[in-house]
């Protein structure tokens, strides 16, 4: 009997650039699992590299700690001369803070690293190589860097709000803890499309730089509970610049909850942010002629 023969693994599995390739799949559904494993894997390469360069993490990880205490100074002066401050107590403030420092951080961990870099991405062309990818190219230019040092900041946020609901006596109940994580869920998605919108404006202005201090500046404010600023002002950052969904509401919500409407208003106004930051990204690329030509 002969032997049969033995196949070589090498010439049973190995594929070239010159094999036959199945076609994307381009359903809706598969492009989003698609993107869902791109992310995963931005996410693994940052944590690779934040591993490797350990002082970066820890001196974020410090100057997110001194930046918080800063933003303390000024509540813990102020409250040194009153209890209450238009209703406002000094734990139900570190609790709006405690909310403020959560969102911040994670803006700053996911979509600040891309958002600071868009000047180079169109003005350098690096915008060309992305637009040949089978990926989105807003999904790309808007997650594709990540860092995970600035996730420190989240961490210190929740100690801070867990430590001002003990010390004001608040025990949210299930249904004040859903609306608080809806609220703060709409504030991120709102501040981001607001910095996205400051940012695609690179397409027609070329620098965003200067909008970019502009948009720290302004969000600043959500460190302050709504009622501190006058009604003009207070309109403005609910609807224009609406940091009051990041840090107010959600803070309002857990002290004793803020009814349906700000929460559906929330979602409604998130939806509609998305989709007009989709629409100037398209109107963007439609006028993009590419940093070579």
């Amino acid at each position: 009997m002969t032997p049969k023969p033995v196949p070589t693994p090498t010439t049973a599995t190995t594929r070239t650039y010159a094999d036959p390739r199945e076609p994307i799949d381009r359903t809706w559904l598969r492009r989003q699992t698609r993107h869902l494993r791109l992310w995963r894997r931005f996410l693994a390469q940052a944590i690779v590299r934040e591993t490797h360069y350990r002082a970066h993490f820890v001196t974020t990880l410090a100057v997110g700690v001194v930046q918080l205490g800063l933003a303390l100074v000024p509540i813990l002066l102020l409250y040194g001369y009153t209890d209450d401050m238009r209703g406002w107590s000094q734990a139900q403030v570190l609790t709006l803070v405690g909310v403020y420092q959560v969102v911040t951080g994670v803006l700053a961990a996911f979509v600040a690293p891309n958002l600071q870099r868009m000047t180079t991405y169109i003005t350098e062309g690096e915008l060309d190589v992305v637009l040949v990818r089978p990926v989105s190219s807003q999904f790309y230019l808007t997650l594709r860097w990540i860092n995970v040092a600035e996730l420190g900041n989240v961490v210190s946020g929740l100690v801070l709000l867990v430590f001002g609901l003990v010390r004001s006596g608040a025990s949210p109940n299930p249904l004040q803890i859903a609306q608080a994580l809806v609220l703060a869920a709409c504030g991120t998605v709102l501040l981001a499309c607001v910095w996205c919108a400051m940012s695609f404006a690179a397409f027609w202005i070329q620098s965003v730089n200067p909008i970019g201090m502009l948009y720290t500046s302004l969000a600043e404010s959500g460190r302050y509970p709504l009622v501190f600023f006058p009604f003009a002002v207070r309109t403005f950052l609910t609807f224009v610049f609406p940091v009051a969904f990041a840090s107010t509401l959600p803070a309002q919500a857990l002290h004793g909850g803020v009814g349906r409407l700000p929460v559906v208003g929330g979602v409604v106004l998130a939806a509609v942010a998305v989709t007009l930051v989709r629409l100037q990204w398209r109107r963007g690329l439609r006028s993009y002629a590419s940093a070579s030509s």
